[in-house]
């Protein structure tokens, strides 16, 4: 069972001002060609809300299913936006919930975003949250560690799940060695594994994936990169592998974590 976990689609096909094709319809027939079983769609904000994109994919979820964003720049104070996360999760079965601070235009440690983490903390079935690694970017108003940050985040964190998103980009492995017992974080690999894959930072990879593959998620972040290209990617950087770490890590870890009920291709 391979799965793709870390997807994105929009409603007209256009990904910001790049040619990727970011529709359904491309992304379900790189599902059908490929060697994955399926993906998850994890909407980001700005680009397809959470209810837009659950009605796409009515009718498709033997090949993919949804994820969800949620942006706290958009209340007026933490505790708005706290309650606007529970009105909207308190009731989900468990999903991974992605948050996005470059995207959301808010600092990593803005006050609304660290109350939303505490009221998934206390829902009674509590949301898996993913954190895209990638922290900064031009209007970022004063940079963060990036490890150090995550540290910080996951052990706040008590009863949630949290996937740093790409895996922290080029920090994956200092970020890795910091949470080592911290046993609720895990790393998405999409992106960073293709980005750098002529780099050190494979390597790094590669030593994850050998040693904390019980943590590790494969992903492709199509549109950026094809499903098999991304495939392709994870087998040239990791090399030789058990297969029960191979398969932890291209789907069962996901499966697991999210209670999924997905069944290979036929």
């Amino acid at each position: 069972m391979i799965i793709d976990c870390n997807t994105h689609i929009t409603r007209d096909g256009k990904w910001f001002h790049t040619a990727h094709d970011a529709s359904l319809d491309r992304l379900l027939n790189e599902v059908k060609n490929s060697d994955v079983d399926a993906a998850m769609v994890v909407p980001l904000p700005g680009t397809i809300a959470n209810d837009e994109q659950d009605a796409l994919l009515v009718g498709h979820e033997s090949l993919v299913f949804s994820g969800s964003t949620f942006n706290p720049a958009l209340f007026a104070n933490p505790r708005e936006a706290g309650e606007a996360f529970r009105q909207e999760f308190s009731e989900r079965k468990k999903t991974l919930v992605k948050f996005h601070n470059r995207f959301g235009k808010y600092h990593p440690n803005d006050e609304r975003f660290l109350e939303v983490m505490k009221v998934n903390d206390a829902l009674e079935i509590p949301m898996v949250i993913g954190v895209c690694g990638l922290l900064h970017d031009r209007n970022t108003t004063n940079a963060v560690d990036t490890a150090m940050y995550f540290f910080d985040l996951a052990k706040k964190m008590h009863r949630s799940n949290l996937i740093i998103m790409h895996g922290g980009g080029t920090q994956i492995l200092r970020i890795a060695e910091l949470c080592r017992d911290l046993h609720h974080v895990y790393f998405d690999l999409s992106m960073t594994l293709s980005k750098y894959k002529e780099t050190s930072v494979a390597a790094d990879i590669r030593w994850l994936c050998q040693h904390y593959d019980r943590r590790m998620f494969w992903g492709s972040d199509f549109p950026e990169t094809s499903l098999q290209q991304a495939l392709v990617d994870f087998d040239e950087t990791v090399g030789t592998l058990a297969e029960e770490k191979r398969l932890n890590i291209l789907g069962k870890n996901i499966q697991q974590l999210l209670n999924l009920e997905v069944k290979a291709k036929a």
